[in-house]
Formats: structure tokens, sequence, C-alpha cells
């Protein structure tokens, strides 16, 4: 033989710019995702275990980082169809938005309280994913349309600490 690896058998991903400085800058983490395409139960695992060294947001940011470097690497090696990676880029910005909507909401409701609909109940606020996303087509150089929508006019208990109340449309614009 040659001494010429077959290209099937190289990490071309490793030639990427984009992948080596993930790979050097998140290298105690990568295997927090297991092999393979990334699920939402392992973006989860991931996230958790990253929350353990990072506050929410930065765990966020890393978890995105992972997947990025997974996905290049699963690509490159062609070893996930585009059905797979659009599947997991999907997943991604679905899990990255519901972790985000709960922190803003978490922050949110300390201050002000949870936003309230006229019989009482808490007004919901809903993320609708646009283009790519509403058709869980997003890839990896996707940016995302959304539109939110609550579900009731109302305002906010406040908090035992006397913060003033706001209006549902001054809570839903600040999440």
């Amino acid at each position: 033989m040659s001494g010429i690896i077959p290209l099937s058998m190289q990490d071309l991903a490793a030639h990427s710019r984009f992948v080596q400085r993930l790979r050097r800058r998140y290298a105690d983490d990568l295997a927090l995702l297991p092999p393979g395409v990334p699920t939402p139960s392992a973006l989860q695992a991931a996230y958790e275990a990253l929350r353990h060294r990072h506050d929410e947001a930065a765990a966020l940011r890393i978890l995105r980082q992972l997947v990025m470097a997974r996905l290049a690497q699963l690509d490159c090696q062609r070893q996930a169809s585009l059905a797979e990676i659009t599947q997991a880029v999907t997943d991604l910005a679905e899990f990255a938005l519901e972790t985000a909507l709960r922190i803003a909401q978490d922050e949110l409701d300390l201050w002000h309280g949870p936003p309230r609909a006229p019989d009482g109940s808490r007004a919901v606020l809903w993320v609708i994913g646009m283009g790519k996303l509403g058709a869980r087509e997003l890839n990896v150089s996707s940016d995302i349309d959304l539109i939110y929508v609550y579900n009731a006019d109302g305002e906010t208990d406040g908090n035992e600490q006397g913060a003033r109340r706001i209006s549902n449309h001054d809570y839903f614009t600040k999440v």
C-alpha cells in the first residue's frame, strides 16, 4: 500500500478551521454527546452535565458548539443523511428555544410574578417556528424566523418584595 489513506477513512472534518477550533476549545466536553446523531434526550443529558459547570446561558451556547462539531464530523464522514442532520439541527433549535423560554420566564416571575389570564390561570406564550424551523428542515447555516403569541391580556401577580405588576404584554415583550 502506498501510505495514502482512502478518502472515506479520513477525518475530513478535521480540515475545517471551525471544527479544529471547536475540538480544541471544547475537548473536555465533546464526549458529553454519545456517538451518532444527537437526539433530544442526548441534548438534555449533555445540557444537564454542562449546567454543573456553567450558567444556563453558557451551557446552551456550549451545547450548540458541541452539536455543530458532531454534525460536521458526521456529515463529512457520510455517517448521517441530510434528513438526520436537519432533524438534529431542528431538535437543537427547539431545545434551545424551550430552555431559553423557561429561563426567561423563571427570571421574570421572580421580579414581577407570573402573568395571569382574566380567569386567574397562568397566561401562556407560544413560540411559532416559521420557514425551515416550522418545516423541521433547519440546516447548520439556517437562521430561524419566529412569531410569538400569548393567550390572554392581563397582568402579573407582582412579588412578595413589592415589585410592581406589569401587563402581560410587557411581560411577554421582556421574555
